[in-house]
């Protein structure tokens, strides 16, 4: 801030003194450049506290020059030939229109930097009509546009430049929404996948060991307890992540169902069966979305139904169809009533399987329990190949 109004002050300390000691002939001039130097002079000194100021003090820098060279045309006249002083301030003033072309393209709304640019490029390109011998129409318009050319790069570069600064805070923005969205898929796909399981051991603890010991009762019951608060504020927090609904980096696939599956029964008392029926290639995206379509299930078993003593997992293929089951016999009702997790259980399972053209549903079955079937559309493609 110092050194732009540092900066400020030399330049109108510079056009005074130039003004006195070497004025223009005639002095009006003097005029258009003084006026676009004041105006850069505000905008090194007031630009980044009053950006809205930018458009105004550029705006009213075009209008004076455009008044000087009505003036010049209409009662003083053209043609004179200026002299050696009186050149440089000529081309001191379409210099100075640069920058105030410049700074609104950069920096300015686009709707008053498109007003503000016009202003000072319109100042500039119609200098050189104050010295014109009243050629024709065709002739002064050409020249005109021949100045022009210059206010044309000077926008051409700030527009550049604020595409690409702009370019690189969309991509800032999208890396941080790509990093919340995996954190999101970490936390919600893994640990509270690990939460769920420290909760059915102490489950599991509280009917085998704790039997007739009420203090290892209470210890347990406090464990589960605090387990289960800690999945419910980590669901908050992948809520709050998970900015949108949306495809996050595939985090497993099929040939990862069985380790999963063998870490879910060595948790609890819960026997875990996997029937793998498939004669086709499924796709690396319908594998991970069969992979996710599990997790969920089985977290929500160890949710909603701790007492259930078996869980099916079939996995099969059949008329182009890939089809994903989680059955559990949990006796009773959910405790919960829906199974679900901050809204990320069967509507996000829904979506991932929509956005690949399946279905996903949920319901109790009979004679008690629960069952999670997917159904995902197998690849045209790939209906040869055989998974392992």
């Amino acid at each position: 801030m110092i050194g732009r109004r540092t900066a400020a002050a030399a330049g109108t300390l510079a056009l005074v003194i130039g003004a006195v000691r070497l004025p223009a002939d005639p002095a009006v001039l003097m005029a258009g450049p003084i006026a676009a130097g004041l105006a850069v002079a505000v905008l090194l000194a007031v630009r980044s506290a009053s950006p809205r100021l930018v458009p105004a003090v550029v705006i009213a820098a075009g209008a004076a020059s455009i008044a000087v060279t009505v003036l010049m045309r209409t009662a003083v006249g053209t043609g004179a030939e200026p002299g050696a002083v009186t050149g440089l301030w000529i081309l001191l003033e379409p210099a100075l229109f640069l920058a105030l072309v410049y700074v609104p393209v950069r920096w300015s709304p686009p709707g008053v930097a498109a007003a503000a640019a016009s202003a000072a490029g319109a100042a500039s390109a119609l200098v050189v009509q104050r010295f014109l011998p009243g050629d024709p129409f065709w002739a002064d318009l050409a020249a005109s546009a021949l100045w022009l050319v210059p206010s044309l790069g000077a926008a051409a570069l700030a527009w550049y430049l604020r595409w690409t600064a702009a370019e690189r805070e969309r991509a800032a923005l999208e890396a941080r929404r790509e990093q919340r969205l995996r954190l999101a898929g970490e936390l919600h796909d893994f640990v509270a996948h690990d939460v769920s399981e420290i909760v059915a051991r102490a489950q599991a603890g509280r009917m085998v060991l704790a039997v007739g010991d009420p203090k290892m009762a209470k210890l347990l019951e406090q464990i589960e307890t605090a387990g289960v608060r800690a999945l419910g504020s980590m669901d908050r927090t992948v809520h709050m992540l998970r900015d949108e609904a949306g495809a996050r980096s595939p985090v497993g696939g099929l040939d990862d169902i069985d380790e999963l599956a063998r870490r879910f029964a060595e948790s609890g008392r819960t026997e875990v069966v996997v029937d793998r029926r498939l004669s086709a290639d499924v796709g690396r995206e319908n594998g991970a979305v069969a992979y996710r379509a599990v997790v969920e299930a089985l977290t929500n078993v160890r949710r909603h139904a701790p007492a259930a003593r078996s869980v099916a997992i079939e996995l099969t293929d059949a008329d182009g169809w890939l089809r994903v089951s989680v059955a559990d016999d949990g006796p009773g009702e959910p405790r919960s009533g829906p199974r679900s997790s901050a809204g990320l259980g069967l509507p996000g399972m829904a979506e991932r399987a929509a956005s690949l053209g399946g279905t996903a549903e949920a319901g109790p079955r009979r004679p008690h329990g629960w069952l999670v079937t997917v159904r995902l559309p197998l690849p045209d493609d790939d209906m040869h190949g055989v998974t392992t």
